[in-house]
């Protein structure tokens, strides 16, 4: 490893996709020390903070000098403590409260006063949608209607700066199957169990209700814990994890990409459909409605009859129109969020 390198601490709770992708695109001129907090859950809470405090303090007195730590979490109180510069990334459950599907870490008054703490010292705080600071609640009557870190954490003077996710669109590439007729709603759900949480802030319940209602219409949903655990109909599958090469080809041949959550941050699976040509239908909630602004339909309510409508809206649209939309949709995310600018964004801060 060449020393000529910076080196820099990135800490998160779980290694999901979107953290993995940080941390490939600043080692191409960083050295990143990576650092997992969660051990296995709350009753390892104190195993954690332990193993995150030797790990952190040996970083610290190597002389590394900046943190960045993906979600606002129990992982950035001890970065802060310890004197790093932190930079904390907002993404969504570090946002919110939605007690009745127990999703968002500010309905737990400990944590809270965690993240409050943590981001009252961090040196910035960069949400990867603007509204994630401040946005209300109009889309369900799950949680409250203030929603946004600013709300949760009061006087909160460090500085804020909205770096949004970016995305490949050299792999992202719609499939070309010659003859083939893209047709369904796809929608991505990555970790839903049959009536947890995860199924009820996707909007799963909403999505199997439409399903229902539309037997002619071909659903899948891709990414699901347990998938025999759904009761399913003719037009409906249910898909677990699968890697990105057969992800792409599902969501290539779907005709839109369906994302009904109750909560969101910035999805990078409805981004990356975006980039595959399926055409959006979203919640008004957060990002997404900027994301789509007018490529798409955003529905304004937690409501089966106004899905249904969107849905059948795009579906009986022309296919000469569909397919400009396709490729509108597309370059929508080419062109507003590709991967250099979020890379560009995030050296900025280290200068």
């Amino acid at each position: 490893m060449s020393r000529s390198k910076r080196t820099i601490i990135y800490a998160y709770p779980k290694r999901f996709a979107f953290v993995a992708k940080d941390i490939e695109l600043l080692s191409t001129d960083l050295d990143v020390r990576e650092h997992r907090f969660d051990r296995g859950g709350k009753w390892m809470l104190p195993w954690s903070f332990a193993v995150q405090f030797l790990w952190l303090l040996k970083a610290r007195i190597s002389g590394i000098r900046n943190a960045f730590v993906h979600f606002a979490g129990y992982h950035a109180l001890l970065p802060v403590l310890l004197g790093f510069r932190t930079h904390i990334i907002v993404a969504g459950s570090d946002a919110c409260s939605f007690p009745k599907i127990d999703y968002g870490n500010f309905r737990k008054p400990f944590l809270s006063k965690c993240i409050g703490y943590a981001m009252r010292r961090a040196s910035t705080i960069l949400p990867v949608h603007e509204s994630l600071a401040a946005f209300q609640n109009t889309y369900s009557e799950l949680g409250p209607k203030q929603q946004g870190f600013t709300h949760f954490v009061a006087h909160l003077d460090t500085p804020v700066q909205a770096i949004p996710y970016g995305f490949d669109a050299q792999f992202w590439q719609p499939s070309t199957h010659a003859g083939e007729k893209r047709e369904g709603v796809t929608c991505v759900a990555a970790g839903a169990s049959h009536g947890d949480p995860v199924y009820f802030r996707k909007g799963l319940d909403l999505i199997l209700e439409v399903a229902n209602a539309m037997p002619n219409v071909k659903f899948t949903i891709i990414g699901a814990r347990s998938p025999e655990a759904y009761p399913t109909t003719s037009n409906v599958r249910v898909l677990g994890r699968m890697p990105a090469d057969r992800l792409k080809d599902v969501i290539a041949r779907s005709s839109i990409y369906c994302q009904a959550s109750v909560m969101e941050g910035f999805p990078n699976a409805l981004c990356e459909a975006m980039l595959l040509g399926a055409v959006p239908v979203v919640s008004d909630v957060t990002s997404m409605p900027d994301i789509v602004n007018g490529l798409g339909k955003v529905l304004s309510k937690r409501s089966a009859p106004e899905l249904a409508a969107k849905l059948q809206e795009l579906l009986g649209m022309p296919d000469p129109e569909l397919q400009a939309l396709r490729i509108q949709v597309r370059e929508r995310i080419t062109e507003r969020y590709p991967l250099g600018l979020r890379l560009n964004k995030l050296r900025k801060l280290l200068r």
